[in-house]
């Protein structure tokens, strides 16, 4: 079987929660002898070889600029299937690449789109962007074979607003130790001693309302906030200007690697305060490094988490301020929600069963497509129900 990628920066997983994913499930693919192509921006290439991994790396351009680059991207990978490319499957990840499908219309090769929600709701957008995504969302649901969904709330929403039943796989969460602390030292901080954030700095994420509540939390802890904002410059000087006034917080801008890794590990409590989401990759990993996870009360994340978390209010930063202060001043508390934590993504969210259950989908569009049974995976396929 071959498959290709796109809707992604590429591969490395620099940062973000579909590269991260395509990674995972690209190399576990390639493992099992699937030959995977993974379709990769140019100003996003952190490396110039052909393979990463076990996946091969084709590298294109595209207009970078908030609107636009992932869309031109895409359509330009899309032609390039369509003419250049054998694959057998074409997996998307992200909504708004419902305007490519059109472009394989006829090509004979089988679509699968990852999508975390309706993206049109999230703050981060703008009217026209908006009107974009929604008709996005319509074409996946016309022009697509598979339809995959990462949280249950999504699950539901499709349903009743399109009439179709996406198939659910989460993400999976990176349950790896590292053992080193150098980063740690060098930026003085002291393992399970400190407030972690990761998340670009634009609005959806909420990096501003854990600012403006870790300015009341009673702690000498240092709050780190790991990420920046390529496209939202405004919003990420505003949360600059919030956090300079807190002599507390620590803006790393991006942090990839080993580096990234000890920070979320060793991290002593994991603020996802974002306010509208699929099932985050970031939040997936803090329940994998066994961190005390708090979170906002949206449907998506109360969904993943189940009560492995604390949530608050949602979008509430005086509730998160309250949430914080119970924590930080019962540490046995901390600890019970550790525990919960490493349960939770030991139970819901690995790697391999989400890998298995991405090749059932696969498997079952060429099935289709050469009109024979569908041959099920090894492990059962998280399907809705």
């Amino acid at each position: 079987m071959r498959v290709a990628v796109s809707g992604i920066r590429g591969v490395p997983a620099n940062f973000g929660g579909s590269e991260t994913a395509a990674e995972e499930i690209g190399k576990r693919l390639a493992r099992d002898g699937v030959d995977v192509v993974v379709y990769c921006r140019s100003h996003n290439s952190a490396t110039d070889d052909r393979t990463y991994k076990g996946m091969r790396r084709l590298t294109l351009p595209s207009i970078k600029t908030f609107q636009l680059d992932t869309i031109s991207h895409s359509a330009l990978a899309a032609l390039h299937m369509r003419f250049r490319n054998t694959a057998d499957i074409i997996h998307f990840h992200g909504l708004g690449n419902g305007l490519v499908l059109p472009l394989l219309w006829g090509s004979g090769k089988r679509t699968v789109v990852t999508i975390d929600g309706p993206d049109w709701t999230r703050p981060k957008w703008g009217r026209f962007a908006r009107v974009v995504l929604r008709i996005g969302a319509s074409w996946c649901v016309k022009w697509a074979d598979e339809i995959i969904i990462d949280n249950h709330p999504s699950i539901a929403f499709f349903q009743k607003r399109y009439g179709v039943t996406g198939t659910y796989i989460p993400y999976g969460a990176d349950r790896g130790r590292p053992q080193r602390t150098g980063y740690l030292d060098e930026l003085g901080l002291v393992p399970r001693r400190y407030v972690l954030f990761v998340g670009a700095l634009v609005p959806d994420k909420g990096a501003d309302l854990l600012v403006e509540a870790y300015r009341r939390v009673r702690t000498e802890l240092p709050l780190v906030v790991v990420g920046d904002s390529p496209f939202a410059a405004s919003y990420g000087a505003q949360v600059r200007e919030l956090a300079a006034r807190d002599g507390r917080v620590m803006m790393l801008g991006y942090v990839r690697g080993h580096s990234y890794r000890e920070l979320v590990y060793h991290a002593g409590i994991y603020v996802h305060p974002l306010r509208s989401d699929g099932t985050s990759p970031a939040l997936l990993q803090a329940l994998g490094s066994g961190n005390c996870v708090v979170v906002n009360s949206i449907p998506e994340t109360l969904s993943a988490v189940g009560d492995a978390a604390v949530s608050f209010r949602r979008n509430d930063p005086l509730d998160l301020t309250a949430q914080l202060q119970m924590l930080l001043d019962d540490p046995s508390l901390i600890e019970q929600y550790r525990q919960r934590a490493v349960e939770r993504a030991a139970e819901e969210y690995d790697w391999d069963k989400v890998t298995a259950a991405h090749c059932d989908v696969y498997q079952r569009c060429v099935a289709r497509h050469r009109g024979t049974p569908a041959r099920r995976s090894s492990v059962t396929s998280r399907r809705s129900r």
